[in-house]
């Protein structure tokens, strides 16, 4: 994780502060820092006694960009105490992301004293500066955030095209595994000692013909012409004699189907008719 990786901690003398005051372990206290550069408004980190632990500390209000250490070595400034332990609990983001967000902190120390001495002195010093402790600081940005965004949402034409040989290469592959499988499949016998045959389709013989065999329009594939077979006038008579008797034929098995339909429908409604008066000249005799 991001906010886990060690940062480059400069080395900042430390302040010699010696103050013992009496306070509520449980009382919640504060201490105040600065980002640094243009960022120069003040912030405070709150720091409370954990109670489950007795030389336990619990810092929260991390800046998730800060990091640990940083926490660790401004600590150190006025509480140079030897730490045991200390890791990241929890933030406070949406998707509880330790890259985001206000992080929460435990620091155990070797000594229960060590904790009652933070607390007492994190309030009289400070502000403390994070760019102070940190050789190549880093902070978050709107431009930067935006950026990487639209790098995500749209790659470039580099990372296009390799995405595109490493689908190329990782589907020749699988094809190539799909081949030696059936290679295999239909090469070596099963459990029961058989081995799968299939059909092989014959390719078809080709034919050679000669400049004289291949007709000379259309091709071989070519249509068929139509070639009008009536070379002499009274020909051409006979077959328009022949087509106007056809149609003079196909009018009359038209009329009369029309004329049968028209008797069908006729005699529909005549005993339409007669049904209904058949139904008002019927009396309702109950008794």
């Amino acid at each position: 994780m991001e906010c886990c990786k060690k940062k480059r901690v400069k080395k900042v003398a430390k302040r010699k502060i010696e103050k013992v005051i009496h306070l509520d372990p449980d009382a919640l206290r504060y201490l105040r820092f600065k980002i640094g550069g243009k960022y120069t408004a003040e912030r405070h980190l709150f720091l409370k006694k954990d109670p489950s632990k007795e030389a336990s500390l619990i810092v929260s209000n991390i800046p998730a960009f800060v990091g640990e250490e940083v926490i660790l070595a401004i600590i150190n400034q006025f509480a140079p105490f030897e730490v045991e332990e200390s890791f990241v609990q929890r933030s406070n983001a949406a998707d509880s992301s330790l890259s985001q967000g206000q992080l929460t902190m435990s620091i155990t120390y070797e000594k229960p004293e060590a904790v009652i001495q933070v607390l007492a002195l994190c309030q009289d010093v400070g502000p403390f500066t994070v760019t102070d402790f940190l050789e190549e600081p880093e902070f978050p940005s709107v431009l930067k955030d935006s950026t990487s965004l639209y790098k995500k949402l749209f790659p470039s034409e580099e990372q296009i095209q390799e995405m595109a040989d490493t689908y190329v290469e990782r589907y020749d592959v699988v094809q190539a595994e799909a081949r030696k499988e059936a290679k295999r499949k239909y090469s070596e016998p099963d459990e029961e000692g058989w081995i799968t045959v299939t059909k092989v389709k014959k390719a078809a013989k080709s034919v050679k013909l000669n400049k004289e065999d291949v007709p000379l329009i259309g091709g071989l594939n070519g249509k068929k012409k139509k070639v009008d077979l009536a070379y002499y006038t009274f020909q051409i008579k006979k077959n328009r004699q022949e087509s106007k008797t056809s149609f003079s034929l196909l009018a009359y098995f038209v009329n009369n189907f029309v004329s049968e339909a028209q008797e069908l429908l006729k005699k529909f409604e005549e005993d339409r008719k007669r049904i209904a008066q058949l139904k008002q000249a019927r009396n309702f005799k109950p008794m």
